[in-house]
């Protein structure tokens, strides 16, 4: 069940957070940031020089607080970066390169108005799991109207990068990037998980595949072709989380 919430309800900060926001930096807060997802973070951040068209634009759904923007800025052309919790926007706004273009707005498979759900963890509001997803609502949620668009309805041009990571709500977003992704042909970096959407890790790389991609996943640092990758002991090794895959990379066949 969700909270009894005004409508106008956005996330609020913690005291540490407004402490932390007002008084360090917003670019010496980005390099600390940054600086910990690489040593401690997902792999995949280490190896974006390696799959990310120079050339080109990058397009991060889901941008959080701007680690992958950020790093995607030192690689690609540009960035378009889309965030649409506006708690953390507003931290991602704080110091964009030049180069990046933030949207506080949900990519989905229509457009107008969502409930971005909020959910509640160890008695706060999470800063990192907030999605469209229904199956995201939990005791104490929190929900945000927001606005969503398609990927489609920007038609942007000249992509060769797309990171998703929008906690279970892939099929949609990709849905409405349908027409990008069949005519820019983008090497793709997509968080799949079955908890979060119900749906079998092989039903949900099936999903991407059929829109003529192939598929891979990171493991050892290197990057393996997905024939290699084994469901049944992905599950097993989800509770541990020691060798747990969530991230996939595809490219165009």
């Amino acid at each position: 069940m969700t909270t009894e919430l005004p409508a106008d309800w956005t996330p609020p900060y913690t005291l540490e957070e407004k402490l932390k926001y007002t008084f360090v930096p917003a670019r010496l807060y980005m390099w600390r940031l940054i600086r910990k997802h690489l040593r401690k973070g997902e792999a995949e951040l280490k190896i974006l020089p390696d799959i990310v068209p120079r050339d080109r634009v990058a397009i991060d759904v889901g941008a959080n607080k701007g680690v992958y923007t950020h790093l995607l800025a030192r690689v690609a052309q540009a960035v378009e970066a889309f965030e649409p919790n506006p708690k953390i926007y507003r931290i991602l706004n704080r110091a964009l390169p030049a180069n990046v273009v933030a949207h506080q707005v949900a990519l989905s498979d229509r457009v107008g108005t969502a409930e971005l759900i909020v959910p509640m963890y160890g008695g706060g509001f999470s800063n990192q799991t907030a999605s469209l997803n229904p199956l995201k609502r939990n005791e104490g949620a929190g929900v945000v109207r927001v606005a969503q668009r398609t990927l489609d309805s920007y038609g942007f041009n000249n992509v060769g990068f797309i990171k998703i990571d929008v906690e279970g709500f892939e099929s949609a977003v990709l849905a409405g990037a349908r027409e990008t992704i069949l005519r820019e042909r983008p090497v793709m970096q997509i968080e799949l998980e079955e908890q979060h959407t119900g749906k079998t890790i092989e039903q949900c790389l099936a999903e991407v595949q059929a829109l003529g991609m192939d598929a891979f996943f990171l493991r050892d640092g290197i990057l393996r072709p997905i024939s290699e990758f084994d469901p049944v002991q992905n599950r097993a090794a989800f509770k541990p989380r020691i060798g747990y895959i969530n991230n996939f990379i595809f490219k165009p066949r």
